[in-house]
């Protein structure tokens, strides 16, 4: 029996001002739709019998209306292919009041596709598979829901579908306010197969749990990182890796400008730059240690021209004031539901509030950002 897995598609999810000149929506946003159809195309051409996706379709608890239409119509494709799908909803797609309603009722028409938000999960039987899934939850916790959870065996095959950081030897956490995580032990080895979501990277936490990883790169911290969906063989317990053909991210060797001019610093800036394909790239520049003088006549417009040919050149210095004290400067400011973002995660409040406040600022900020 086989399966698919993906996981955290964050459909709605734009950043940066450019364009997409043939949908005419921000050019981010239009990446993220992309690289999903290009995951549901592979399911369809794997033809698994059942596919999961382990959390975060969305990027936001209230998407627009366009990521809505987008993700029903992905849906519908595999609702008439025949291919049992099974959705949990994850962090970013749960509100914290019941009384909210969660999106992932306007899939349950669908035939074929199981979506899953109430806490707690539940069981779907797929053939010779029982498939346990379990969205995000703060009450109960997952740490809670998982602690002694077990296949229950009244199908030859167990999969667990869930949406958590995982703590342990190694650790698997995005450090987000309103992230669940759950011990590295909560997770039975006797599953045939465990589906997780919330975790960016492509990664084995064992012989039979992986994260699939999301499916575009949403911040320099997955510069790098290749991003697709897992084909699983559930009998004989082997996973194979399918990449999608997603937008270059490239995170600069920072420069080193301690001891540089403000010249030095322009002719290093501009040999790599130069020396890299940054063309409808998504690029970052760092300058460390600058220098009083230097950073005082450093021609930062040309630094940026520079980087005119990628579809996002960000460009951060940091100027050293005295002796063991730095003082950041020309740190770009992002959009204002990123900025809002991580305004709220710095506050000193509990998670319950943060989680309010942005589920009533960010569909405002969104629509600012459009």
């Amino acid at each position: 029996m086989r399966l698919v897995h993906l996981s955290d598609s964050h459909l709605g999810f734009s950043a940066y001002s450019k364009l997409d000149v043939a949908e005419g929506i921000n050019q981010r946003e239009a990446d993220f739709y992309r690289a999903f159809q290009e995951a549901i195309d592979k399911v369809i051409e794997i033809r698994p019998d059942v596919v999961v996706h382990s959390g975060d379709l969305f990027d936001t608890v209230r998407p627009q209306n366009r990521a809505i239409d987008f993700a029903l119509r992905q849906l519908i494709r595999l609702s008439n292919e025949g291919i049992e799908t099974v959705l949990i909803s994850g962090n970013h797609s749960t509100p914290r009041l019941r009384e909210t309603g969660n999106i992932f009722r306007i899939f349950e028409h669908l035939k074929h596709v199981h979506p899953v938000h109430e806490a707690g999960g539940k069981t779907i039987v797929v053939g010779d598979a029982t498939i346990y899934a379990i969205p995000h939850s703060a009450t109960p916790s997952l740490a809670e829901i998982t602690s002694g959870l077990r296949p229950s065996r009244d199908t030859r095959l167990g999969v667990l579908v869930l949406h958590a950081g995982v703590i342990g030897s190694d650790t698997y956490k995005m450090d987000e306010f309103n992230e669940q995580t759950i011990p590295g032990e909560n997770i039975s080895s006797d599953w045939d197969y465990v589906a997780l979501g919330h975790y960016h990277e492509f990664k084995r936490v064992n012989p039979r749990a992986y994260y699939s990883g999301s499916t575009e790169r949403l911040s320099f911290s997955e510069a790098g990182q290749k991003k697709g969906i897992v084909e699983v063989d559930l009998d004989s317990h082997s996973a194979k890796f399918h990449e999608l053909h997603v937008r270059d991210m490239l995170d600069m060797e920072p420069i080193d400008a301690s001891k540089l001019t403000s010249s030095e610093i322009l002719r290093e800036a501009q040999e790599r730059v130069s020396g890299a394909n940054i063309d409808e790239r998504i690029v970052r520049l760092v300058i460390k240690n600058v220098a009083p003088d230097a950073y005082s006549s450093l021609d930062v417009s040309a630094i940026r021209r520079m980087g005119s040919s990628a579809l996002h050149f960000e460009l951060k210095s940091d100027r050293i004031e005295v002796e063991g004290e730095k003082h950041v400067g020309d740190t770009q400011i992002g959009l204002l539901a990123d900025e809002f973002k991580k305004y709220v995660a710095s506050l000193d409040a509990p998670d319950e509030k943060k989680i309010r406040l942005m589920e009533i600022g960010m569909p405002y900020l969104m629509r600012d950002d459009e």
